[in-house]
């Protein structure tokens, strides 16, 4: 561990980033606020700060000659994110909900729309998903701070709200829940990569 230092501080938001399973996390040479490239695409603009859950549930072992346990294992784990998106894109809504939306282009007086029919589909697609905070260096440099999801589904996490009376606008409130590795020897649910220098 370093010394204390104030530029470690992260007083950051959060942009959320998805792509299909499989892809190629960002070279750690792309600087903070730049696209990642690939098949990464930006989720958009978010209402409410990301929020980060790790936990885990534990056993422990006792043994008749003491009264502490004498070893603690994991049982389980899970990592979920949790945010609002400001924009209401039904894009975004097909990702929560397993819908397919359709495109019409509309023509002369035709109006354009789309359409997300919704329902009675039970597999979950699964999404590989990333976030971006910033640290602000004591020369101005920016370093990210990037959190991968390899494996995880998403799904609307709370109710959409309609009003004129409300303070507020619209949200639309998602969860994400991380999933384990299917390569049981890459054991990992989650990664963080915390930049230290620029090259």
């Amino acid at each position: 561990m370093a010394d204390p230092s104030v530029f470690q501080i992260l007083k950051s938001n959060a942009v959320l980033w998805q792509a299909p399973v499989g892809e190629a996390v960002p070279n750690v040479s792309v600087l903070a606020g730049v696209v990642w490239g690939g098949n990464w695409v930006r989720m958009g603009a978010t209402q409410a700060p990301l929020t980060m859950l790790y936990e885990d549930e534990r056993t422990d072992i006792n043994v008749e000659e003491t009264l502490a346990p004498v070893l603690r294992y994991k049982t389980s784990e899970k990592v979920v994110l949790e945010t609002v998106l400001a924009e209401f894109d039904v894009d975004y809504l097909a990702l929560m909900t397993e819908g397919t939306v359709s495109v019409d282009a509309g023509a002369g007086a035709l109006v354009a729309y789309d359409e997300l029919p919704v329902g009675n589909r039970a597999a979950l697609t699964v999404y590989h998903f990333g976030f971006e905070g910033i640290q602000v260096q004591s020369d101005g440099a920016l370093w990210p701070i990037r959190v991968f999801i390899a494996r995880a589904n998403i799904k609307l996490g709370g109710e959409l709200s309609f009003s004129k009376r409300e303070d507020d606008y619209t949200g639309v409130p998602i969860t994400i829940e991380g999933l384990a590795s299917t390569d049981m020897a890459a054991d990992k649910l989650f990664k963080i990569q915390q930049m230290k220098s620029i090259a």
